[in-house]
């Protein structure tokens, strides 16, 4: 996962790291910093999930199929935002 929007912690805007445990009492997830081995409680809302995919069907550019990535959800752009570590490069799909 990565963190974003943290208010009180917002050096580790950006940083990424793994959910290691939930919460139901205060409704936070305890995530562990991938750099620094460091744990932060965090509320769902401040947590980015990133997936691994493998791209197909992609008319507009046709390059793209049969690349893998990885994949986030941009809100305020309603669209899906993809690393394609081989090509280095950024691609952005609805």
């Amino acid at each position: 996962v990565s963190l974003r929007g943290l208010i009180s912690a917002g050096n580790h805007n950006g940083d990424r790291g793994v959910i290691i445990q939930y919460s139901s009492a205060t409704q936070r997830y305890l995530v562990e910093l991938g750099e620094t081995g460091e744990t932060l409680s965090v509320k769902p809302e401040n947590i980015l999930q990133q997936i691994h995919v493998k791209i197909h069907g992609i008319i507009s550019q046709p390059d793209l199929n049969g690349c893998t990535g990885l994949v986030w959800y941009t809100e305020n752009k309603y669209r899906y935002s993809i690393y394609i570590g081989s090509l280095e490069k950024f691609a952005s799909i609805k």
